[in-house]
């Protein structure tokens, strides 16, 4: 059960799936198998009668222990299913999320209602950031399996991330009502209340999910939430800490704590959270941003240079970072290092637009206007099909343009020119 309340900042790591039912894996709908004569000479011509309808196709030879047609037709789109579904549990095994995805939605179309082949899809999509299809999925094993509690709670969650607090509550409430003694129900209804900004709900589902068995750490640290968006942080502080007694390794625990720390003025103890939540898990940026700010608080910008770098090596695709470390090298005036930091990003995402900003950026305050442009336009290709961010990137150009010398109007003239020219 991978769901929590996490405060912090939780960029875009990559990009959600938005296809629930993928095309098939190399297999395709089963087709009736038929035969047909060889054409070649032969010495008899049956008989057709002068008048009456032509004779109809016999029925087909039924016997006795086997099924019919259309019952073996059934029975092979059924183990079309089944043998998608095992592949996509395989595939899922090794780590291959978007083809096991696809293996599961092949087994869907073959056999609707197949077990447990929705529910693998919407946990994939859940972790994939595509809330809305993950709780298509899981309308779909509910609908076909009733049965299947913990479908029925992670289309709850999956309503609550896509802020549909109303239908999350409401189908969090039914399964605690079902059975009050299950203590994931309650967990994961204290959660819906968070997301619906209701922490003093919160607070009651989540201790009656603590005071179930077995021992969870995510309830503890789930509650250390609610308690703190009610203000109650020396609570908030315990529940945190009861967390990481029972998970240490738990990085958004550290975090969160962290958080509670650097709000109270304890800057070291907030570092030293920070940290252990990057040391168990590096590519959390909340944890890079926090040792960052309290770095730059106390003037160690050397330190930040430092996180900056680690932080940039761990999470290429953090952008703003990376313009921030830019722009502090510029400050330190480390001019060839802020450079070096801006071609970093471009290497490592050549085909987004951000990078390109960012270097095109940083070639304009080193008077190298020419390459800044080259770079802006390389941005503004790459939004193809994003218009705010094209007119984000214009609107750099423009300033870049008022302030070029003399000798570099002619070029940027001749630029307006030819980008005119390929404009609809």
């Amino acid at each position: 059960m991978r769901y929590s309340c996490r405060m912090r900042f939780r960029p875009a790591r990559f990009a959600p799936l938005l296809i629930l039912v993928p095309l098939a894996l190399g297999a395709a709908a089963p087709r009736d198998s038929q035969t047909t004569a060889p054409k070649v000479p032969t010495l008899f011509v049956p008989a057709r009668p002068d008048t009456g309808p032509p004779e109809s196709e016999p029925a087909p030879l039924l016997i006795p222990g086997r099924g019919s047609p259309g019952d073996t037709a059934l029975r092979t789109r059924e183990a079309l299913a089944l043998e998608q579904y095992r592949l996509g549990r395989t595939l899922e095994e090794r780590g291959r999320r978007a083809p096991a995805l696809a293996a599961y939605g092949n087994a869907v179309r073959y056999d609707p209602v197949i077990s447990d082949a929705n529910y693998r899809m919407g946990k994939i999509l859940i972790e994939a950031g595509a809330h809305a299809d993950a709780a298509r999925a899981f309308a779909a094993e509910v609908t076909h399996h009733p049965e299947r509690t913990d479908a029925a709670r992670e289309l709850g969650l999956a309503l609550a991330r896509t802020g549909d607090s109303t239908g999350a509550i409401a189908q969090l409430q039914r399964l605690t009502r079902r059975d009050p003694r299950d203590g994931a129900s309650w967990h994961a209804l204290g959660f819906a209340y968070v997301a619906a900004r209701r922490p003093q709900d919160a607070v009651r589902a989540l201790r009656r999910a603590i005071q179930l068995p077995p021992p969870n750490a995510e309830e503890h640290r789930d509650l250390g939430v609610a308690l703190a968006a009610l203000g109650r942080e020396r609570e908030a502080r315990d529940e945190y800490r009861r967390a990481l007694k029972l998970a240490p390794g738990d990085p958004s625990a550290w975090i969160n704590l962290g958080n509670l720390e650097h709000k109270a003025g304890r800057l070291d103890s907030a570092w030293t959270a920070y940290r252990r939540a990057e040391q168990r898990d590096s590519s959390l940026t909340p944890a890079f941003q926090g040792q960052v700010q309290i770095l730059r608080a106390r003037g160690d910008l050397e330190g930040a240079v430092t996180t900056y770098r680690r932080w940039l090596m761990r999470v290429p695709d953090a952008h703003g970072a990376r313009l921030e470390a830019v722009e502090l090298l510029k400050s330190l005036g480390r001019h060839d290092q802020a450079l070096a930091v801006a071609q970093e990003g471009v290497h490592w995402r050549p085909g987004a637009g951000e990078p390109h900003v960012i270097l095109g950026m940083t070639l304009a305050g080193q008077d190298r206007a020419r390459e800044a442009l080259a770079e802006l336009r390389l941005a503004e290709r790459r939004f193809a099909g994003n218009p705010v961010e094209q007119a984000r990137v214009d609107r750099l150009i423009a300033l870049l343009r008022r302030s070029v010398p003399d000798s570099l109007r002619s070029h940027f003239t001749a630029d307006s020119v030819a980008h005119a020219g390929k404009a609809p």
